[in-house]
């Protein structure tokens, strides 16, 4: 034994550089020599920004972001991090991830299904590749034993519906009739109260479109009986359902509850990722994404903005696409065009749900949970044929001669039965627009990997169709998709293609790499540019809407924490300038503020913010009307604008009512100090506080008037067009009278029951051009007018406050049944000048 020999030879240390660890890695086949341009820049941002703890990579779909993670993830680990983790959207992509690792000689584990492949990662030597349900299931064994010193999270701009899941519980009548049976049964009392007992009988029928929402109040009366029932069923022991039941055992009445098409869902209202361990503690955490357009998806998922962003400039990714319109083809690109197209090409079906993909039998059916990865590996393989993806936008990679035809059919939505509600009902359509383009982005990249990968795109279906034809969408979508958006429209404009068979003339000619069509493709992938308007409109949203989404955040945390005083105080911060640039999200925003204040038990001010919460958000939301208090037993019922008033004077504090009276007063100012936006935030302010369901359809779903008051009781409508930036005296134009013709008509399509009573222009006097035709619903009025009628509004809303507090409910009763606070008696307080009568032609 000779011990002289021993100790010399010391191992070298690791290198934690990842462009190091790559040139490092062995010569395999398969590999690849140097790293992409864009990849190269992202590694090296990383290395010099590693110390943060939140960092945001953000590459093109197909542009090489699994290396990027792979070669992070090894670098943490040389560094002597511990239980680096690499977390993938399915057990699919944790295979795929896996395999690229073994391309490239990288060491690691991977655990599924609660076993890991080997003991590598649990001894300390590699990372382990694993889902996201696997760290946020309520029963995580993986993070009991082995909490992370850092995490890579694939995908990040999508992990929002993935994180979703996780804290969802849904009980249906197909898999759990009894115990659905009975939860519908505790409920029902409470729908019956709301006067929506018929919208709750259709919401347990699977064959109706309805949805029931359980006000905040309903649910935290009943918590503790819809435990014991949940509990009586076995609940914990249920293969799925102990998982989500297991975060929200304690925590009901932090959540918001749903009936529709006979299932319910418990979840909470925003993500508490704030107050989970992994977030809360110092984790290295590094999130790979698509290019984002907005950051309030990755924020609603995350809680948080990233310390540090990467988006380095790069063509990787930038494959070629053709995306045609399946609603300007006669018959479309349903089932009966693609069972023709399948015996010569390969087809990908993406359809967003199991319902839809009944239709498309003949041609293809979903394939089985089980079944999933071999299917989809002879697909692969084939010549041939169809494979079908349901409510799915990643797990799959069918680059360039694996398949180059996808048909897309529907909005690619989420399962969350929550988030349907919120869009179909509440239309809260801005919300939904990001986390749409999130994932049309990631699912447009399935069969498109990379800058040498062409592919053909059919959109099938009025839904999408519509969505990519709005060009405040497009906004929202990475660069280079507006622009292939915008070049299949001038394509199948400028050809007329209207036929299937025209389709198919032009999908051959794309993927048989006609020069006409790479000639045209290269120069206008270069010049093709989206309505700068829309552009500038999302930009200037934007920032506010991150605020509304670390305001979200944050309350989710503290109600999670039983603390809702800190719940309260962070949306009070944003409620109303959230309103102002998103109305249906400020609504949202005011039924959780309520929720807040009456867990804190100052039900005045809750019923305050529910009636702003229900004007915002309109006939979908139903809350409880108080219940009258002592000495309130003769007051007349308020009406809509009475409850306005009553809500402004629930400060029992002088200093209270005064500031909230001048943050109403410079809200309101803007009508005729502002620009138009800032004006029609104003105008749609005035209107709820006279009690009408005030609402701005042009920013909140892109068409319709800029602002919409709606008489809901005796339903009569009255829409604005805001023109206050034009010169005095000024023109109106041809284009801006033809907009006002849509704007009635879509009021008429929209709310059909409601009378029309016109449509206003604010702005200053002058003349219409004679090419105009304006209607006779068509009138003109002076911002002045506005601010007298607001001025005195105001002047009311001080006078109220000098009664006593009995006093003055009676005498907000008797003022608001006056008549010339109907909205048909302010309309002509505004003098209105009908266009086509009182103003001189041109």
């Amino acid at each position: 034994m000779d011990f002289s020999k021993l100790g010399r030879a010391k191992k070298a240390q690791a290198p934690i550089d990842p462009i190091r660890i790559f040139e490092t890695l062995p010569s395999l086949s398969g590999t690849f020599n140097d790293l992409w341009r864009g990849q190269d820049k992202a590694l090296t941002e990383w290395h010099t920004a590693r110390g943060q703890q939140d960092v945001l990579v953000s590459l093109n779909t197909g542009a090489g972001k699994t290396i990027v993670g792979l070669l992070i993830a090894q670098s943490l680990v040389n560094e002597g991090l511990q239980n680096v983790l690499y977390a993938c959207s399915t057990i699919d992509l944790v295979r795929q991830t896996s395999e690229e690792a073994d391309r490239i000689g990288i060491d690691h584990s991977i655990r599924v299904r609660r076993k890991f492949s080997n003991d590598l990662f649990e001894m300390g030597k590699a990372f382990c590749i694993t889902t996201y349900a696997a760290l946020f299931n309520g029963h995580s064994a993986l993070l009991n034993r082995f909490f992370p010193k850092a995490i890579i999270f694939d995908d990040a701009h999508v992990a929002e519906s993935l994180l979703r899941d996780a804290f969802t519980l849904r009980v249906d009548v197909y898999a759990h009739e009894e115990m659905f049976k009975q939860i519908a049964e505790l409920f029902k009392p409470h729908f019956q109260e709301l006067g929506i007992a018929g919208r709750f009988r259709d919401a347990l029928d699977l064959s109706r479109d309805s949805t029931a929402f359980v006000a905040p109040n309903g649910l935290y009366e009943r918590s503790e009986r819809l435990l014991e029932i949940l509990l009586r069923h076995g609940i914990k022991d249920h293969d799925d359902l102990t998982y989500p039941f297991a975060w929200l055992e304690d925590r009901i009445n932090a959540c918001a509850a749903v009936f529709t098409r006979g299932a319910f869902e418990l979840t909470p209202p925003f993500l508490p990722s704030l107050a989970l361990d992994i977030f809360q503690q110092k984790v290295r955490r590094v999130y790979l994404s698509a290019t984002l357009q907005s950051q309030t998806d990755f924020i609603r998922a995350f809680g948080r903005k990233p310390n540090v962003t990467i988006t380095p400039s790069n063509d990787a990714g930038n494959g070629e696409r053709l995306i045609v319109s399946g609603r300007k083809v006669k018959g479309g690109f349903g089932p009966d065009f693609a069972e023709k197209l399948v015996e010569t090409q390969k087809v990908v079906i993406a359809i967003p749900d199991y319902a839809r993909a009944k239709s498309w039998a003949k041609v293809a059916e979903p394939p089985a949970r089980e079944n999933f990865s071999d299917q989809l590996d002879a697909f692969r393989k084939a010549d041939d044929g169809a494979f079908m993806l349901v409510s799915r936008v990643d797990g799959i990679d069918l680059p360039h001669d694996t398949c180059r035809i996808m048909i897309m059919e529907g909005l690619p939505s989420g399962t969350s039965l929550l988030e349907r509600y919120q869009w179909e009902f509440l239309r809260m359509n801005n919300v939904h627009a990001v986390r749409i383009a999130n994932r049309l982005a990631q699912l447009f990249g399935r069969i498109n990997r990379g800058r040498n990968d062409y592919g053909a795109f059919l959109v099938q279906g009025n839904d999408l169709d519509k969505w990519l034809g709005n060009d405040r969408n497009l906004a929202l979508l990475p660069p280079l998709l507006q622009k292939q958006v915008l070049i299949g429209r001038e394509v199948q404009e400028a050809f007329g293609i209207n036929s299937g068979k025209q389709a198919i003339a032009l999908i051959e000619r794309v993927l048989g790499r006609d020069e006409g069509w790479l000639d045209y493709y290269q120069r206008e992938v270069k010049l093709a540019e989206l309505d700068q308007d829309q552009l500038a409109r999302h930009n200037v949203a934007e920032p506010f809407m991150i605020a509304a989404a670390l305001s979200e955040a944050k309350y989710a945390a503290a109600m999670w924490n039983d603390d809702p005083t800190s719940a309260r105080r962070e949306l009070e911060k944003t409620v109303d300038t959230t309103a102002q640039h998103d109305t249906p999200l400020g609504g949202w925003h005011a039924l959780w503020l309520g929720a807040a204040f009456e867990r804190e038990g100052d039900k005045e001010a809750a019923r305050a913010v529910y009636g702003h919460a229900m004007r915002r958000l309109g006939n979908a939301m139903i809350l409880p009307r108080p219940t009258p208090k002592a000495g309130e037993k003769d007051i007349p019922e308020l009406n809509a604008f009475g409850r306005s008033m009553q809500s402004l004077q629930r400060y029992s504090h002088g200093n209270k009512f005064e500031a909230e009276v001048e943050k109403l007063a410079q809200t309101l100012a803007l009508i005729n100090d502002g620009d138009p936006k800032q004006a029609e935030a104003g105008v749609r302010v005035l209107g709820e506080l006279f009690g009408f369901t005030a609402t701005r359809p042009d920013n909140d779903e892109g068409t319709g008037p800029d602002v919409l008051w709606r008489d809901d009781v005796n339903p009569r409508q009255l829409g604005f067009e805001l023109k206050t930036d034009k010169n005095d005296p000024a023109t109106y134009f041809k284009k801006e009278v033809s907009q006002g013709h849509d704007h009635l008509e879509w009021m008429a399509q929209t709310y059909p029951d409601h009378k029309i009573l016109g449509l206003v222009y604010v702005g200053p006097a002058g003349k219409v051009h004679a090419t105009a035709n304006p209607s006779a619903n068509m009138s003109l009025c002076r911002p002045s007018a506005l601010a007298a009628l607001l001025n005195e509004l105001l002047a009311l809303i001080e006078d109220l406050r000098k009664h006593t507090p009995v006093e003055r409910a009676i005498a907000i009763a008797k003022e608001t049944e006056n008549h010339r606070w109907d909205i048909e008696a302010i309309f002509e307080r505004l003098d209105p000048q009908t266009m086509i009568k009182q103003l001189t032609r041109r």
